[in-house]
């Protein structure tokens, strides 16, 4: 799918452009804010084209902010406490950081060490604070591309978090170590080792078995049940509702939602949306199975 093509949903948008969902609906609602206009809704949920969003946010150039020299020139490497890093950007409190991590995924650094308490190397606060854009814009710098990550390699490989950011369907490392901060992966339990790499300072980097991973990514839908079968014919609401004669996925989607399709309720699978956070899983049906409930349904008709 082509970037003109991609449509991104608020959780999206929050993820790749480091904003907020308060800031969407300011922008979208405000006709002189430039933000484009809505190009798909699946039931409540409003979809936006990402080459748009994207142009949008390219225009918002960031400003640049320069720190005392005595602080660039300090000891880079550094491990810095919460309430340090905030001193040292002039918050007067420590919970502007906790207010980034909750509401601007991927927008603050990730602690460089975090098992009793998070810190940070003075060098990643600095170049953050260099390079950082201002509110509701993005930095310019690319994402690191993921790497690709197969569940059925070795279940005993300890991988770390790039690779699980990628196995769990997360768009980036920044946005999955901002949900795990955040405690919003329960299906993730807690490292299964901490890796100490040769001349760090810290307890080490967290790693995770590929089998203790993977089965979080079923659990999560990210990845298929270990029995479904991966054959399966699987289609989504814009096809089911072509299938059971629904003018359009959110008519289908609206008589799901009040109670008019029970037999398909419980769908037969999931698509995870790359980049989202985490959610929206997309439902998906067996085409079988629609196939045979419209053949009832016209049977009664």
């Amino acid at each position: 799918m082509s970037s003109a093509e991609r449509l991104v949903d608020t959780a999206q948008i929050v993820a790749d452009f480091g904003t907020s969902k308060s800031r969407i609906s300011e922008w979208s609602n405000d006709p002189t804010s430039g933000f484009p206009a809505v190009a798909h809704t699946e039931g409540r949920k409003r979809l936006w084209r990402h080459d748009e969003v994207a142009a949008f946010f390219a225009q918002r150039a960031p400003k640049k902010r320069t720190l005392p020299a005595a602080v660039i020139e300090a000891d880079q490497d550094e491990l810095l406490t919460k309430r340090e890093v905030a001193q040292l950007l002039g918050y007067t409190r420590t919970s502007t950081i906790d207010a980034y991590f909750r509401d601007r995924p991927g927008y603050f650094p990730e602690p460089d060490q975090d098992v009793d308490a998070p810190l940070w190397r003075r060098g990643t606060i600095v170049a953050w604070a260099t390079n950082r854009p201002g509110k509701g814009r993005r930095s310019s710098a690319p994402t690191a591309t993921l790497p690709a990550v197969s569940a059925d390699g070795d279940p005993h490989e300890l991988l770390g978090t790039s690779e699980v950011a990628s196995l769990l369907g997360y768009g980036s490392t920044a946005s999955f170590s901002s949900a795990l901060y955040q405690g919003r992966i329960p299906e993730l339990p807690e490292p299964d080792a901490l890796v100490k790499e040769k001349g760090s300072r810290g307890p080490g980097r967290k790693k995770w078995r590929r089998a203790t991973v993977v089965a979080a990514a079923r659990k999560r839908g990210v990845l298929p049940a270990a029995e479904q079968n991966n054959d399966e014919d699987l289609v989504g609401a814009a096809e089911a509702a072509r299938i059971l004669g629904y003018s359009n996925a959110d008519s289908f989607i609206s008589a799901l939602g009040h109670g008019l399709l029970p037999d398909l309720e419980q769908p037969d699978g999931y698509e995870y949306r790359r980049g989202s956070a985490g959610r929206p899983r997309q439902q998906r049906w067996k085409r079988s199975r629609l196939e045979e409930l419209a053949a009832r349904r016209s049977s009664t008709s």
